[in-house]
């Protein structure tokens, strides 16, 4: 059969994009070690297990019995725009709505960034955004943060060049955990001509927003989500805060005209009008991840950072990939981090309410041993 130029011009294209590894899942895990998938603990990907499934589920009742599923979502685009800019205390003009974070950050990339364009993020951070620039035949750099995790504002700076288009921040940022300070973000917008991207989807675990500087720069583009805070990870939805030109052109010209299911906006909705409530499992949150800070640095050979999360950052002083390992092998998935600037050995595990963190504490502290018989 002859080959299809433009199918082998793509394949070729796909060389220079990175696969996106989401770990080990439930089944994919169970078939291996034989674990039930109702006994393996997941916590790998910084999902929100303190927001009550039953709470979640009694939601999305009341959405399927209010909507018809024939008709595309319209009034539920502006339903959801309103009760955001009633919580966040900007115009509801000023917001995009996606599918997720993930699909406003990948359209921020193909609007901004063309075939020999750049964009500059930092190191280590989120992989998706050097996955969205490559995508986009740009190139990518990453400026390391400074030892402390801080940013080296400076650097970011004297590394712009007349390709670069976007600065791509993640505050806080994963898989540091530490928010970055507003005064360095606003200096960022104000001497950078192109845009300044942050993503913070995990804000809400943190105590700062940069909302409300979106509004009032027009090159500053903040991403929020929903699949953190308010547990809808499964749901894809996502919005944006931009300046009112920036926003008009995005919502009006270049979204789909229907990129977020009726089920979902919905359900974004009526999750947003029970703030208070979110609030509460919130806190909740941020109290364990301080025991769970806690416990880990009180594992010999174990080192917790500070988090601004609903993750820990740790380092152990064995190999992370037998830890790793070992893990796994008890049904826990955590993520695998590797060496971040001079830290060696690190790993990732998301903060979960307080019988599932006595779980991995117990698996931790056994996967140690064994990864230092190995």
């Amino acid at each position: 059969m002859r080959e299809k130029r433009v199918i082998e011009d793509l394949i070729m294209r796909s060389q220079r994009v990175e696969k996106y590894d989401v770990g080990e899942t439930f089944r994919s895990l169970s078939e291996k070690t034989g674990i039930k998938p109702s006994e393996i603990l997941k916590l790998n990907s910084n999902e929100n297990f303190f927001i009550p499934l039953d709470f979640v589920r009694g939601i999305l009742r009341q959405v399927i019995e209010e909507i018809d599923p024939r008709i595309y979502p319209r009034d539920e685009f502006r339903d959801l725009r309103l009760t955001l800019s009633a919580n966040l205390n900007i115009p509801a003009e000023n917001i995009i709505i996606g599918t997720g974070s993930d699909q406003l950050i990948d359209l921020a990339a193909r609007l901004f960034l063309r075939e020999g364009d750049e964009a500059l993020s930092i190191s280590p951070t989120f992989a998706i955004y050097e996955r969205c620039v490559k995508i986009q035949g740009a190139s990518y750099r990453g400026i390391p943060l400074k030892s402390d995790f801080s940013l080296d504002v400076d650097t970011i700076l004297s590394s712009t060049t007349p390709r670069t288009k976007i600065i791509f921040i993640c505050s806080p940022n994963n898989p540091t955990a530490n928010q970055f300070r507003r005064e360095d973000i606003i200096r960022l917008a104000e001497e950078f001509d192109g845009l300044i991207a942050v993503d913070e989807a995990y804000a809400d675990f943190a105590e700062a927003t940069l909302i409300d500087a979106a509004v009032e720069f027009e090159n500053l583009m903040v991403f929020r989500t929903f699949s953190k805070v308010f547990g809808l990870a499964g749901l894809r939805i996502g919005y944006a805060a931009a300046g009112g030109r920036l926003a008009k052109a995005i919502n009006e010209r270049f979204q789909m005209p229907y990129p977020v299911s009726l089920t979902a906006l919905r359900a974004a909705t009526k999750m947003m009008e029970k703030m208070d409530y979110v609030r509460v499992f919130t806190s909740r949150l941020k109290s364990e991840r301080s025991r769970l800070i806690d416990s880990l640095n009180h594992i010999n050979g174990v080192k917790a950072f500070p988090s601004e999360t609903n993750f820990v950052l740790f380092q152990v002083n064995r190999d992370s990939k037998a830890v790793y390992r070992a893990l796994l092998s008890r049904g826990i998935i955590i993520r695998e981090i590797g060496r971040i600037l001079d830290f060696e050995n690190c790993l990732r595990v998301t903060v979960a309410p307080s019988h599932m963190m006595a779980r991995f504490i117990d698996g931790l502290k056994g996967a140690l041993e064994d990864a230092g018989q190995q």
